[in-house]
């Protein structure tokens, strides 16, 4: 009998690795990368079992690839400028391996869309490599982890969907404004809040939408659906720093 993780247990995953990332953070930059390689890999190992795609070795190989490709060349650059090559020449090796495959090619377009998902979310996750590690920084990081991780922790509750999605953003959003306030050199209630609500709408996102899959209980799958979101909003919160604040 396979063993199944339900959407509590994915809840629990997903703010441990959160919360994980973020007081390591506050210790060292470079081991708080290391975890987010390693949540990367399991993405990219989990992501084809989790859409239940018809070619599991290829697609976790490309985007493996991908992902060293990604955070090599942010760490080599400092910026997110090789980044644009980068997904370009992935999108392509996506296609290449569509028209490799022996197998008949069964759902072709699904597959190819799959692909192109994940690498979306292993390149943005590259981001968080040029997010740096000064103090404006990392209060942004932690930021955006406590609120990932109150997001997150709302799938635990059993809720109808509306109901499920309201609360999360709220949460979110609350212990972000709250953020704002505590954490040291302050971004501001507005920023913090923005983030919180950015956090809180991908949380309940990601939840209505992975749930759906029947596959999201198995291990693999449940672990690369519980990491996603703090993986892929690298970019995001690189994209914050830049813009807005620094």
């Amino acid at each position: 009998m396979r063993t199944l993780i339900g959407a509590s247990t994915r809840a629990v995953i997903s703010s441990v690795a959160t919360a994980a990332f973020a007081a390591v953070a506050l210790a060292s930059w470079d081991i708080a990368l290391a975890i987010m390689v390693v949540l990367v890999l399991l993405f990219a190992w989990g992501w084809p079992q989790l859409l239940a795609l018809p070619a599991f070795t290829g697609t976790r190989v490309l985007l493996l690839v991908v992902a060293a490709a990604a955070f090599a060349a942010v760490w080599l650059t400092g910026d997110l400028t090789a980044l644009t090559l980068v997904g370009a020449l992935a999108v392509v090796a996506a296609f290449v391996r569509e028209f490799a495959r022996r197998d008949g090619r069964p759902r072709l377009i699904e597959s190819l869309a799959a692909s192109a998902t994940g690498i979306v979310v292993v390149v943005s996750a590259a981001g968080w490599v040029a997010v740096g590690e000064g103090p404006l920084q990392l209060t942004v990081v932690l930021t955006a982890a406590v609120t990932l991780a109150a997001g997150s922790a709302c799938a635990a509750l059993h809720l109808p969907p509306w109901p499920h999605a309201i609360v999360t953003i709220l949460a979110a959003t609350g212990i972000g404004i709250g953020a704002g306030f505590v954490l040291p050199d302050e971004l501001g209630y507005v920023v913090s809040g923005l983030v919180g609500f950015a956090a809180g709408l991908l949380s309940a996102a990601l939840h209505a939408l992975l749930g759906r899959y029947p596959s999201a209980g198995r291990p693999a799958a449940a672990v690369a659906a519980a990491v996603l979101p703090v993986a892929v909003v690298g970019i995001p919160v690189y994209v914050l720093l830049r813009f807005f604040l620094v």
